[in-house]
C-alpha cells in the first residue's frame, strides 16, 4: 500500500482515557505514589455491584463488609450474587501511560507480595521503589506468578510533578457512585454538604 492510501499512521493506537489502571497480560509497571498532606496512598474495603435504572452496572466500596443482603444483585455473567471483595486502592504511576491512576488491587496474591515486600527491612514501603507485577492468561485462566521490586531509588521530579499537579483523593472511592476521586477538594466539600 502506497503512503497516500494509508488511513492511519502505522503506529497509530487509541488514547487512553481511563484514570484506573488495570493489570494486562504481560508485565505491568508502576511506582507507588507517597501519601499528599491530608490524604492516604492506600486505602482498603470492600467492593461489590449494582445496576442502575438503565441496566450498565457499577462498583459500590464500602470500609465494612457488612452489606445488607438485599444491596447484593446477581452477576448477569455469572447467575450468582456478586459478594463484596476485598480490595485495596492505591495512588500510582503508571509507567506504560505515564500518568497518575488508581489501581485497585482485587488479586490477594498480588497484595500478599506486596504485603511481604513492605514488611521486609530490605524493601520496606514500596514508595521506594518500583513493582513490576506480571499476568499470565493460560486457558481462560488468568494468574499473576509474580510481583517484582526493582532496586530502591529515588522517584523522578518529572513524576512527582505531575503528582503534585494532580488533584487525588482516594476517600472518593467510598461516596456514592459516580464520585469522582480526582476532583478538587472543593467539589469534594461540596458533594458531602449537600447530602
Amino acid at each position: 500500500m502506497s503512503t497516500q492510501d494509508q488511513f492511519l499512521p502505522e503506529d497509530y493506537k487509541e488514547p487512553i482515557t481511563s484514570k484506573y489502571m488495570k493489570f494486562e497480560e504481560g508485565e505491568n509497571k508502576f511506582r507507588v505514589l507517597p501519601a499528599k498532606k491530608d490524604k492516604q496512598t492506600l486505602i482498603m474495603g470492600f467492593e461489590y455491584w449494582k445496576t442502575d435504572k438503565e441496566g450498565k452496572r457499577y462498583p459500590c466500596r464500602v470500609k465494612d463488609p457488612a452489606v445488607q443482603v438485599g444491596e447484593l444483585e446477581v452477576n448477569p455473567k455469572t447467575g450468582e450474587i456478586d459478594a463484596p471483595k476485598f480490595f485495596w486502592a492505591l495512588a500510582v504511576w503508571d509507567y506504560k501511560d505515564k500518568s497518575v491512576k488508581i489501581l485497585e488491587v482485587k488479586q490477594k496474591t498480588v497484595r500478599q507480595a506486596l504485603e511481604s515486600l513492605s514488611n521486609n527491612p530490605k524493601w520496606g514501603s514500596p514508595i521506594g521503589y518500583d513493582i513490576t507485577v506480571t499476568q499470565t492468561v493460560e486457558g481462560g485462566k488468568t494468574t499473576y506468578p509474580s510481583t517484582t521490586p526493582d532496586p530502591k531509588e529515588e522517584i523522578s521530579k518529572e513524576i512527582m510533578d505531575i503528582y503534585n499537579a494532580t488533584s487525588l483523593n482516594l476517600d472518593a472511592l467510598y461516596g456514592k457512585p459516580g464520585s469522582d476521586p480526582f476532583q478538587t477538594n472543593e467539589q469534594l466539600v461540596e458533594e458531602v454538604l449537600s447530602k
